[in-house]
């Protein structure tokens, strides 16, 4: 094979395993930040059973501030009645402490209910933060886990970009040049010859072109798609095995007027 054929294939699977790596570090903080946002989401659970809790006992002190001051109300129309004059006055006073006493029941009452879901909000914060400890292991071992496939990730980086540098000092300028045009256009420089065909633009080659390609000895570019071809004969065999005799007459029979 010719020496700079042989390298520029090279260089193109080291091009596209540095692409690949450079795209995979590229993508780690995208990785982080949802690893991250996992564990805010099971942290924000928490805080807002937490501040149940807490609107919840501010609720019941509330209530209780209440109640005492029914009560104190009610000490005082106790004492009033003691020095009223008329039945209409402490007829007044006893409604007063009825009325008194019945915000007290009623306080009482919410204060129950305040009491009932405290225990459910308590509940749930031994379950959230159940949950936040697990969620918080599991985010630490995919943040290990990623920063230890970054690490790897940037080794061997540093590995193909030392390979990539020693295969392009290895191959001819104009081969090189005509490489790196391809590759800025078209995201790939070279491609494979099968079945007489281009597998990057599926252009039939014409027969003298394709006997060419297939030794292997010169640089060529496809008329279409401007790439490098090679041909790989362990691939395109089965290919070729495959094809109804008659259409492999009909090649031979299209091929001979052109070698000749």
């Amino acid at each position: 094979m010719n020496a700079d054929l042989e390298k520029l294939i090279e260089l193109q699977r080291t091009d596209a395993e540095i692409q690949r790596l450079q795209a995979e570090i590229a993508a780690l903080p995208r990785r982080v930040a949802g690893i991250e946002a996992k564990l805010a989401d099971a942290r924000a659970v928490v805080e807002k059973a937490k501040a149940a809790v807490k609107a919840n006992e501010s609720g019941r002190r509330k209530l209780e501030g209440e109640i005492q001051a029914q009560q104190q109300k009610i000490s005082k129309y106790r004492d009033q009645s003691l020095e009223v004059k008329t039945n209409e006055q402490y007829k007044a006073l006893l409604q007063e402490i009825n009325f008194a006493e019945g915000e007290i029941r009623s306080c009482e009452d919410k204060i129950l209910e305040f009491m009932l879901d405290s225990e459910t909000q308590e509940k749930a914060i031994r379950g959230a933060e159940a949950e936040l400890k697990a969620r918080t292991a599991e985010v630490e071992k995919e943040q290990a886990e990623a920063r230890a496939r970054t690490a790897e990730d940037e080794r061997q980086l540093a590995e193909w970009t030392a390979k990539r540098q020693a295969l392009r000092a290895g191959i001819g300028d104009a081969a090189l040049s005509h490489y790196d045009r391809v590759l800025k256009l078209r995201h790939t420089a070279l491609a494979e010859v099968r079945e007489q065909q281009c597998t990057a633009c599926h252009v039939l080659l014409r027969p003298q072109k394709y006997v060419e390609v297939c030794a292997n000895e010169q640089v060529l570019t496809c008329d279409s798609c401007g790439r490098i071809l090679y041909h790989v004969a362990a691939a395109d065999a089965p290919a070729a095995a495959s094809r109804p005799p008659a259409a492999q007459e009909d090649n031979e029979q299209a091929e001979t007027p052109a070698a000749q």
